[in-house]
């Protein structure tokens, strides 16, 4: 590829783009400049330094991860500590403060975290222990560069900001960043303010520090100049070139007066003859939404000139032309000459009075949804529709694995160097990876899409296509629970139910061809999934799961757990509206347990999943599944000492929460059910049937029954041996266990009707019998149903009943008190029957294809 770079020393003596590891960067000119103009040289500029501030970035508080650094060091310098407060992480907005310069003096700066770091180090982590003062000068202190903040493999962006600095000075950065690794990690290192630096920094890598020495131990990343912004800020951002973890261990500020504070802009265009179009606005390269004197544009040139136009944040238009030498432009409107025609990119950055012209040879698709993975040469390219737009029809053939779901990125001139990423928390806004956005990759599961890359408005476009909407495809979208996180290989209770699925249909138990198709994101809430709502729309099914948490949403520890749970109540709302007005069918799962929650935090959770239950959509009840009657897992059931995922039974337990024949009964034109009063069915001489759909594991069966004669009321099977019973004996509801033991019930010997609730949580072994609302009482077992027979076709008495219900999940007392007051709960509802004697079938207006039927023998 050939390529045109115009860098500039000139004014402050700083590189647009640099490496760290290089000494003398290569610096090529744009041939052929207009000889009839000369421009003449700046004067330069000569700044003195003011004073110098030493960071220690790293973990404190566990063993063997690292230590403050102590003031002074050595060689008398005194140092700032910013270090992990949260666990083993640095939490979002964390404000340090009270920092002093490298001779100890009192500086009024502060340091703010715009994002969370993880942190480690020290000699479990991989820090440089021993570093070499000949090699690493003043940065060589153990303790500071023995551990490190760093982002992981899914992020990309993380950042913070030092305030309270002087905007009529200039800063000087200089960065180290270590951690032992075989793998090739190179970080960029984003320094922004008024203008930008960015720096690059392999920190790991076989044999890079020497034979056997896998990291970092000489090289320090030296920034340019950089001014503050109007409010005497600085924003420093940690993103990835190649490899997974980027580290920044320490980290050296010098402040520099003496220096000319450059003329800012707040927009820019390029015109003239050259432009294919004459005149397109370039867009503005600012992660902070402040003014940053960078810009960029996509467009097509062609042989002749091309300047352009600044407008000042005072509103003063100013032109802008050629400078004193390539790469370099002055406050004149002479023309620039296009010397590269086609397709291009122009980078111009007004703090250096600098511009870059790169030749656009080809955008493609890579990623692990594309045939040839992550190759950045064999990805699927994408054809120019002209006026800075790429796009086509594609055909993505990759799969994502169990625990990394299918992703792409766009790659220009198929160079990793050129990653075009989505913005965090943007559906569709994109930008380099190396422009110091907070940025990720794109989230599509394989198919057949249009797909478009518009680089005038720096967006992505999806749609389905030709193939529309999958009727059978079951988005799952969530968080880390959803995505199968704690269990083997990632194959939670999401990937279960399809497998589910695919078993039902080869069995012939349904005609439709169900699968379900992954789109959750670890760590996501309400507010992740209404920024990348695209998603949903770009996975092109006619269903969607939604599984998130309130644990997500922040609910344990909040100063506020109220306006947590509105947050999650009202987002969950605007979702579930959005997929129903984009032509989705919504099923909801609802909330469940985690091993840190505490009173308060399970109050809620409860609260949240009555309303659920209520609300006009299916819904899964979680928490009876692997509850432990107090908010936290049941034992045996968490994924280790991971206090927020279960393990694989734990989401085989969510499994059997979930009725199978749901989205069959939804497709055969089946609503969601409305409670039915005032029927009953008496039964004499005769019995209702009915068989829980493929395994049951919690339970509740719950009928309304009136009538004091003694006698069996209902029975079930207990794989396949056993039988548990329901009576009335002595005017009394008893429960006999199918194993041993039985339970006492309230009286119902006033000929009124009384509600008999029967449920079991198989993960807590436990068995709770309710009259009306009154607990009776409770055993320890584990039951494993079938058959559910209501009624004894051995007797000739009669009986009324009414509102047969049949959950996949126990349920708790708030539950089960709704229940009684006539709320109609649908989670994991598969059986409800309002038993009306007058038809001479027994209807289920649940959401499931299960049946009740009469038997008289």
């Amino acid at each position: 590829m050939k390529k045109y770079i115009c860098l500039v020393f000139a004014l402050f003596g700083m590189l647009s783009v640099g490496s760290c590891n290089d000494d003398d960067p290569v610096v090529s000119s744009i041939p052929g400049e207009d000889e009839e103009v000369v421009i003449p040289a700046p004067e330069p500029i000569n700044p003195v330094l003011v004073q110098t501030l030493y960071f220690d970035f790293g973990s404190v508080g566990e063993e063997n991860r690292g230590s403050q650094t102590e003031s002074p060091d050595e060689n008398g310098h005194y140092w700032n500590n910013i270090y992990n407060n949260d666990g083993t992480h640095a939490a979002i907005n964390s404000v340090f403060k009270d920092f002093v310069n490298s001779e100890g003096t009192s500086v009024g700066y502060k340091l703010t975290l715009n994002t969370r770091f993880s942190t480690n180090g020290g000699s479990d982590g991989g820090g440089l222990l021993t570093p070499d003062a000949e090699l690493l000068k003043d940065f060589a202190v153990s303790t500071a560069t023995e551990d490190y903040f760093y982002i992981e493999s899914g992020e990309n962006g993380n950042n913070f900001t030092i305030s309270g600095l002087d905007k009529e000075k200039a800063y000087k950065f200089y960065a180290f960043g270590s951690r032992n690794s075989t793998e090739k990690r190179v970080a960029y290192y984003t320094m922004s303010g008024l203008n930008s630096y960015q720096g690059e920094l392999q920190i790991a890598g076989a044999n890079l520090g020497g034979e056997g020495v896998n990291q970092n131990i000489a090289n320090i990343c030296e920034s340019g100049l950089v001014y503050p912004d109007e409010e005497g800020t600085l924003t420093f951002a940690v993103s990835r070139s190649t490899g997974a973890y980027m580290a920044i261990n320490a980290l050296k500020l010098e402040e520099y007066t003496d220096v000319e504070r450059p003329q800012t802009f707040t927009s820019l265009t390029i015109t003239g003859s050259a432009v294919e179009e004459g005149e397109v606005p370039m867009h503005v390269i600012s992660p902070t939404d402040k003014v940053s004197n960078k810009f960029e544009a996509f467009l097509s040139l062609q042989s002749g000139k091309f300047s352009f136009k600044g407008v000042t944040p005072e509103g003063i238009s100013t032109d802008i032309g050629k400078g004193h030498e390539s790469g370099v432009v002055a406050m004149n409107s002479y023309g620039i000459s296009a010397e590269v025609t086609g397709p291009v990119y122009i980078v111009v950055d007004m703090s250096k009075k600098s511009y870059t012209i790169t030749p656009v040879e080809e955008w493609s698709i890579v990623g692990s949804v594309t045939e040839g993975g992550w190759n950045a040469g064999a990805g699927v390219p994408l054809a120019y529709q002209g006026k800075g737009v790429w796009g086509g029809r594609v055909k993505l053939t990759g799969l994502g694995t169990a625990s990394d779901r299918a992703r792409f990125n766009f790659i220009m001139n198929k160079s990793w160097d050129y990653t075009m990423k989505r913005i965090s928390d943007t559906p569709n806004e994109v930008a380099f990876s190396n422009s110091g956005y907070s940025s990720s990759d794109i989230n599509l599961n394989h198919g057949t899409y249009n797909i478009t890359l518009d680089l005038r408005r720096f967006a992505f476009y999806i749609d389905c296509g030709e193939e529309g909407i999958d009727p059978f495809k079951i988005s799952v979208m969530g968080s880390s629970v959803a995505n199968g996180q704690g269990a083997d290989s990632n194959h939670g209770y999401a990937y279960m139910f399809g497998e589910l699925q695919d078993e039902r249909f080869k069995n012939q138990e349904t005609r439709l061809p169900w699968y379900t198709s992954g789109i959750s994101i670890g760590g996501n809430s309400t507010l992740n999934l209404l920024a990348r709502y695209n998603d949903l729309l770009y996975d092109c099914g006619k269903y969607v799961i939604f599984g998130l948490s309130l644990g997500n949403e922040g609910i344990h520890g909040a100063a506020d757990q109220q306006a947590i749970y509105n947050q999650f109540k009202d987002n969950m709302q605007t979702l579930i509206r959005k997929a129903r007005e984009d032509g989705k069918y919504p099923v909801m799962m609802n909330n469940y347990t985690r091993g840190d929650f505490e009173e308060s935090d399970y109050r809620y959770v409860k609260q949240m999943n009555l309303l659920i239950h209520e609300w006009d959509l299916p819904s899964v009840n979680m928490l009876g599944a692997i509850d432990n009657g107090s908010g936290k897992w049941a034992d045996g059931y968490q994924n280790g000492t991971d206090l927020y995922h279960p393990n694989t039974e734990g989401h085989r337990e969510f499994l059997y929460a979930m009725v199978p024949s749901l989205f069959d009964a939804i497709e055969a034109g089946k609503i969601l059910p409305a409670r039915v009063s005032g029927t009953s069915y008496t039964l004499a001489g005769k019995v209702l049937e009915f068989t829980p759909e493929e395994t049951v594991h919690p339970f509740t069966i719950s009928f309304k029954v009136k009538g004091a004669t003694d006698g069996t009321i209902a029975t079930f099977t207990n794989g396949g041996n056993t039988m548990g019973t329901l009576k009335i004996q002595e005017g009394k509801v008893v429960y006999n266990s199918p194993s041993q033991g039985k339970i006492v019930g309230g009286d119902v010997t006033d000929n009124q009707w009384h509600v008999v609730s029967l449920t079991h949580y198989y993960a807590q072994g436990r068995t709770l019998l309710y009259t009306d609302k009154s607990l009776a009482g409770e055993l320890n077992e584990k039951l494993t149903v079938g058959k559910f027979i209501i009624g004894d076709n051995s007797s000739t008495e009669g009986r009324e009943y009414s509102e047969l219900f049949f959950y996949r999940s126990a349920m708790n007392e708030e539950e089960i008190n709704k229940l009684c007051d006539g709320s109609m709960l649908k989670s994991s509802l598969e059986i409800y029957a309002p038993l009306d004697g007058s038809k001479s079938t027994i209807e289920n207006l649940a959401q499931s294809m299960n049946t009740v039927v009469v038997k008289s023998e």
